[in-house]
């Protein structure tokens, strides 16, 4: 016959397990892993400060399926080790359902085995394909350079005189391989001329040697695929150098940047870049956004602003559609099925095919300092 002290144990124990599902079933972790420091903050503090935003508007409205959103905020450091050890704290030891970030396609491409091994779904910024050949708990947000990079060479053929191009790019960055690639090849394909192909390294800052090599040719325009401040000096050092004001630049995503403005100034003006979020978009949600963002943050929200809230929105609905008392697995699944996702970018709405993300994007030119949409 069964004891009474261990009935009222047994009873304990089951109170105390039935308490720890209903909290599990309350609260729903996510943890972001952004760049908020060092070389990627340009872009990692406008994500983290907008998935933060976009979560708090979620919770203020009851979080998802009666369950708060729990969001962890780690920054990395722009260090790729250090978003390996993030990644690892992420699923072990703060149980994440979903985590946001990595900040870059380099950070992704370090931390995508860690997240497929231990089957976590990770939503990252990253825009390189490569990032998907490491299993299907890596999720896409951003287009890959062959949509947005294409959009700018179509625009430089059609709208512009620019038909001889150097190239200068990061060769330790494959999404500044991959935008490089991604312009010159069709551009080739459309009469254009690739007159050089330079390599630097995300810490080169002496770029006389490469001015003088630039100066001295026969090209119409110069393609930068680097970090946003590092596309500013390379300009000021290139027109310091005497390179001609006839000679443009035209930038990858990354150039859509305050930083890039803000170092480069007037060197900056008439720069062609493509982008797949623009502030200033007449349409509810982006109105929305950019009103609470400024009153939150008392600042103007920048493109990677917009990015990251777009993200966010985008897992919040895999959050969504993976139902009640979710899942890793339920919500990578869930992730798979999205489609028609309200964003602010490109033509509102996120979509993916074979899971590469299309949205559309946008040719912008530097004018009077900002960056405007292209005529």
């Amino acid at each position: 016959m069964p004891h009474p002290f261990g009935k009222l144990v047994c009873a304990i124990a089951l109170a105390a397990l039935s308490a720890t599902a209903a909290h599990a079933q309350d609260e729903l972790t996510v943890v972001s892993i952004q760049a908020s420091t060092g070389a990627l903050a340009y872009g990692g503090v406008f994500f983290q400060n907008s998935i933060r935003m976009a979560i708090d508007e979620a919770n203020a409205k009851g979080g998802i399926h009666g369950a708060k959103i729990k969001l962890i905020e780690r920054d990395n450091g722009s260090d790729k080790s250090q978003a390996i050890n993030l990644a690892n704290q992420a699923i072990d030891r703060d149980r994440a359902l979903l985590v946001l970030g990595p900040t870059s396609t380099a950070d992704s491409l370090a931390v995508a085995p860690v997240f497929n091994e231990k089957r976590t779904p990770d939503l990252h910024f990253g825009t390189s394909d490569a990032v998907l050949k490491a299993g299907t708990w890596s999720m896409k947000f951003q287009q890959s350079p062959g949509v947005v990079s294409a959009l700018v060479a179509q625009y430089t053929l059609e709208k512009t005189p620019i038909r001889k191009v150097a190239f200068v790019f990061d060769r330790t960055n494959e999404a500044w391989i991959d935008s490089k690639n991604n312009f010159r090849d069709p551009f080739k394909a459309g009469g254009g001329t690739v007159v050089a192909e330079e390599a630097v390294v995300t810490a080169d800052s002496n770029f006389l040697p490469l001015a003088t090599k630039l100066k001295a040719m026969d090209i119409d325009a110069i393609y930068l695929a680097t970090y946003p401040e590092q596309s500013a000096n390379i300009i000021l050092q290139l027109r310091q150098a005497g390179l001609p004001d006839a000679v443009r630049f035209i930038g990858a995503v990354a150039m859509v940047s305050p930083k890039f403005l803000a170092v480069a100034g007037k060197a900056a003006e008439g720069a062609m870049a493509v982008s797949d979020h623009v502030i200033g978009m007449d349409r509810p949600l982006n109105k929305a956004f950019e009103t609470a963002y400024r009153a939150r943050y008392g600042g103007e929200p920048d493109s990677w602003a917009a990015v990251g809230y777009s993200l966010a929105l985008v897992g919040l609905a895999s959050l969504k559609e993976a139902g009640p008392n979710p899942t890793r697995e339920k919500v990578r699944d869930a992730f798979m099925r999205l489609r028609d996702v309200p964003i602010l970018g490109g033509s509102g709405l996120w979509n993916q095919t074979d899971r590469k993300p299309h949205f559309g994007a946008t040719v912008l030119v530097v004018k009077d300092g900002k960056f405007a949409v292209a005529p």
